[in-house]
């Protein structure tokens, strides 16, 4: 875990060049010539029905999720977060959301505990699908089961949803530390501002992720909100987890919760499933404990998203499944 909900060093964004536009309202992604063909994946195409998925793990009576169900196991293949997030102190319960058009992008979304008001290290393109993820009530973010992915409907068509598959299927991708560099469009936070990927974390990732059944999730973390140095700290960090087995013999095999060797392995796609993790955890606490303040967030997103930094990508665009 890392201090202040802040990432590795190797994943800190770096200065972006004053020469990189940044974009307001919503742009098309452009992929690069041929980017989907040498990183071994096929598109979409004409086969939209059946892309998307929704998927709520089984809760016992406090609550507690059960990812080992078979309702989920035959489900979930893929990014699944389940976790509510705490205030690290009694005194940062139910902080007021609001959405900052003239902050940078990736610095959009203010929490403000009493008179203080902190930035989300969050950027527009992750926290509008994020945020009408939470408000689904869903758990299951991805899903690759069987031959081909399946998007939740709020990740289904945009940039946040694009790097999902890259996230869930990075063990099968061709040069998996470049699977990034396919988006064309230059996108705060995605294409610039994020560290080189490390060769070595890579490998180390990849090797690991030889296993049968992998889920992306944030099963049994604590996670922890606070305000520090103008931020908005998350303490808890998602991992990887590969499962077996079925029913009563199912059943954890192992964790890979080394977070700063993951996020080397790719900055700019795992850097983006950590805030999805955090702020997932966030809003859910927000819309379980604090009703008004989750509804005030809302009401900021449907009024600024005109004006927000968005990028889709036609449905019959999106990655579909990694040939073998």
């Amino acid at each position: 875990m890392t201090k202040a909900g802040l990432l590795p060093p190797i994943a800190l964004a770096v200065v972006l060049a004053a020469s990189v536009p940044v974009h307001t309202g919503e742009t098309r992604v452009e992929f690069e010539n041929r980017a989907f063909q040498k990183m071994g994946i096929t598109p979409v195409g004409r086969k939209t029905r059946g892309l998307t998925f929704e998927h709520t793990a089984r809760r016992d009576t406090a609550g507690t999720p059960d990812l080992l169900s078979v309702e989920t196991m035959t489900v979930v293949g893929g990014v699944i977060f389940v976790e509510v997030a705490r205030p690290a102190e009694p005194e940062y319960a139910c902080p007021t959301p609001d959405i900052d058009l003239a902050a940078a992008t990736g610095q959009r979304l203010r929490v403000a505990f009493g008179a203080s008001s902190v930035a989300a290290d969050l950027h527009d393109w992750e926290l509008v699908p994020l945020a009408a993820f939470v408000d689904s009530g869903s758990d299951a973010l991805f899903t690759y089961m069987g031959v081909h992915g399946e998007y939740h409907e709020a990740f289904a068509g945009n940039l946040a949803g694009f790097n999902l598959f890259l996230l869930d299927t990075f063990r099968s991708l061709n040069k998996p530390g470049d699977a990034h560099r396919m988006v064309k469009t230059v996108v705060a936070g995605y294409t610039h501002g994020v560290a080189e990927p490390s060769a070595t974390a890579t490998r180390r990732l990849t090797r690991w992720m030889r296993r049968s059944h992998l889920m992306f999730t944030d099963f049994e973390v604590d996670f922890a909100f606070r305000p520090a140095g103008g931020q908005l700290a998350v303490d808890g960090e998602p991992y990887w987890m590969a499962v077996s087995g079925m029913g009563a013999s199912a059943r954890i095999d192992r964790r890979f919760a080394d977070a700063e060797t993951t996020l080397a392995a790719n900055p700019a796609v795992f850097g983006s499933g950590f805030r999805l993790a955090k702020h997932a955890a966030v809003f859910r606490y927000l819309k379980a404990d604090c009703p008004a303040e989750w509804r005030l967030l809302n009401e900021r997103l449907r009024a600024s998203r005109p004006a927000l930094d968005l990028y889709t990508i036609p449905l019959r665009r999106m990655p579909y499944a990694v040939r073998s």
